[in-house]
């Protein structure tokens, strides 16, 4: 028996080994695909973890940001108006001026100036913040994450990076308003008091406006690091407030942001001449005494705001009045600001600079 098993182990010896050879490698390769397949959960759950994580933090970036963008919109008006005091013009005229065409023709160009500087300013201040606060966030989620390669990023420094934007405040607006009213003066100079202009005529102020400050070297959209940002900020000791600094007026000199920001300036004086042609459009109401425009067309054949014209002295108090000292409800510089908050190719330019500096 023992013989006959032995011939037959011997003569299917070969075909033994083959098939212990093909089960024990059966045996190998699923423990391997097993194993493999293991890990490939757990770095895709360890990934939708990270993805999770990353998405909260984004979103908690954002409202940090809006909020900072809210905060920081106050001090903007606040330098703005005291640079561009109508309010000083105003009592003068008011007290009986020596030269009381001199003065309401300084009145026409600063309330000029100060809608323009306004819609300039707020969004500046809502382009840089959102590179600055994406920036940041992106580089304290690499903090939390342990996977910073040049050091820690402490608070101390997250402040100290954030306080560059102080100097916008301090000293860029006071530069941008002057430049502003040079370039406003330059465009209104021949227009006098008593010329009489419709909504359409004021537009093309406006556009005017912003052409001659496209077409100067010192364009603040184009130079946006100079307004915004302090001399020399690059030379900085600390290598990573230095890197991030880098990385930040690499951001502001791209073309694309420099288009979105000079596409919003636009649609700003394009809101802000439908906020006045409101008293336009009041103008035939009143003389005629009726509720509705409609009716007012019908009897009078008003089709066409643009057919309506009001004198350069009474346009300039409705224009001083766009941007009040003291906030009012839905003024201009208010409205202005929740639509650049709310501008989405803002916001997926400083969620697309989160995703890219996040990893």
């Amino acid at each position: 028996m023992f013989s006959t098993l032995r011939r037959f182990l011997n003569n299917h010896r070969r075909k033994f080994i083959v098939s212990g050879i093909i089960v024990g490698s059966a045996v190998v390769l699923w423990r391997c695909s097993k194993q493999k397949l293991l890990e490939w959960k757990q770095k895709e759950v360890q990934e939708l973890l990270q993805r999770s994580r990353r998405s909260q933090h984004f979103e908690s970036t954002e409202r940090s940001c809006n909020q900072t963008i809210i905060n920081l919109a106050v001090c903007v008006r606040n330098s703005v108006t005291k640079v561009l005091d109508t309010e000083k013009v105003v009592n003068e005229l008011r007290q009986g001026s020596a030269d009381k065409v001199t003065a309401w023709n300084k009145l026409k160009v600063f309330s000029i100036a100060r809608s323009a500087t306004i819609i300039y300013a707020n969004t500046m201040v809502v382009a840089i913040l959102r590179v600055q606060m994406n920036l940041m966030g992106a580089y304290m989620f690499r903090n939390s994450q342990k996977t910073l390669d040049t050091g820690n990023f402490s608070e101390q420094l997250q402040q100290k990076y954030l306080s560059l934007g102080s100097y916008f405040i301090d000293e860029g607006i006071q530069r941008l308003s002057s430049f502003i009213e040079k370039k406003v003066e330059e465009t209104v100079s021949s227009i006098k008091l008593t010329d009489q202009l419709s909504i359409r005529d004021l537009e093309q102020i406006y556009l005017a406006i912003m052409s001659t400050v496209l077409a100067d070297d010192c364009n603040p959209v184009k130079k946006l690091t100079n307004y915004m940002l302090p001399p020399k900020v690059e030379e900085e000791n600390d290598p990573l407030l230095k890197k991030i600094i880098i990385a930040t007026l690499d951001l502001l000199e791209t073309e694309e942001l420099q288009g979105l920001i000079q596409s919003n300036i636009r649609t700003g004086f394009v809101a802000l001449v439908d906020k006045i042609s409101e008293y336009f459009i009041e103008i035939p109401l009143k003389k005629n005494g009726m509720q509705s425009l409609k009716e007012v067309e019908k009897k009078n054949g008003f089709s066409d705001i643009n057919k309506i014209t009001m004198p350069m002295a009474k346009i300039i108090p409705i224009i001083n009045g766009q941007v009040p000292d003291a906030p009012t409800p839905n003024d201009i510089p208010s409205e202005w600001l929740q639509r650049l908050i709310m501008d989405e190719m803002l916001k997926s330019f400083g969620a697309n600079i989160y995703e890219a500096f996040s990893f």
